[in-house]
């Protein structure tokens, strides 16, 4: 399993700041949470007029898009307010994203000589874009999705299964399927890790899990003549919290991660109903 463990570390996509001393407002979150997902990032100031403005917008975007794999991250700036003053700022913008004092990338996050400043990562840990324009900004989380749930060309496949063989098994066993069936002849070279996937435990219940909690993050708006339809879901949904649980503590690192990620998303949308 050290292999395994390894391989894990290696690869992820390294955020700081995100512990319980620097979380200031919001749904906490964490840095195994953030991956497999797109991120905004924002990084403001409570004292900084024109961060304030921008808030409720980034807040638009977290609506348009949290149905998706996708997180916004508020990252407030050491020194441009107190944890009181960035509470308050963020209730009167009405924002429901985590922020935590000085939270980002770890390594490569882009360089800002003045806030407020949005850059975007998507899955794999790549940056595409940066700047302080939230219509770009949104325009790349649009973008960053979608690639990531329909690859344009071989390239983007490649790039996207190079990233979820070691780091996402579940997601990655999905894909793999669904690229044998695109690209039979170029599928050939994924076998191997085909097969390493294959021979993960619990591989065929992580799988169920991740296409389950994607269908319930879509599914969970239900108006007021739906409560017997609504009520059902909830159960569906607190049945499945049950039966996948012990995914959260498998012996592989990767499997757990993104079971424990998955789980997270189940019950976010337990919350919501």
């Amino acid at each position: 399993m050290a292999v395994a463990a390894a391989a894990f570390e290696a690869g992820a996509v390294g955020w700081r700041n995100l512990d319980g001393d620097h979380h200031l407002f919001g749904r906490k979150t964490s840095e195994g949470y953030l991956r497999g997902k797109v991120v905004l990032v924002d990084r403001w100031g409570a004292k900084c007029p024109p961060c304030r403005a921008m808030l409720p917008q980034v807040e638009q975007i977290w609506q348009s898009f949290k149905t998706k794999p996708f997180v916004v991250l508020g990252g407030h700036c050491g020194g441009w307010g107190s944890p009181d003053e960035v509470k308050r700022v963020a209730e009167g913008a009405g924002i429901t994203y985590p922020v935590y004092e000085d939270a980002g990338l770890a390594d490569g996050e882009p360089q800002f000589d003045g806030i407020p400043f949005l850059y975007v990562v998507d899955e794999t840990g790549r940056i595409v874009y940066r700047g302080r324009n939230e219509r770009n900004a949104t325009q790349a989380v649009v973008s960053a999705i979608t690639d990531m749930d329909s690859p344009r060309d071989l390239r983007q496949w490649r790039r996207f299964l190079d990233f979820e063989t070691k780091e996402l098994p579940g997601r990655a066993t999905i894909r793999l399927a669904e690229f044998k069936k695109k690209f039979p002849a170029e599928a050939k070279e994924y076998d191997g890790a085909a097969r390493e996937l294959s021979k993960l435990p619990d591989i065929k219940k992580l799988v169920e899990l991740v296409e389950f909690a994607k269908k319930a993050k879509d599914m969970r708006s239900f108006n007021e003549k739906q409560k017997d339809k609504k009520a059902k879901f909830a159960k569906m949904l607190a049945n499945a919290v049950s039966k996948y649980s012990a995914l959260k503590d498998s012996a592989d690192p990767r499997i757990a991660q993104e079971a424990k990620n998955a789980i997270a998303d189940i019950v976010w949308t337990q919350a919501s109903l």
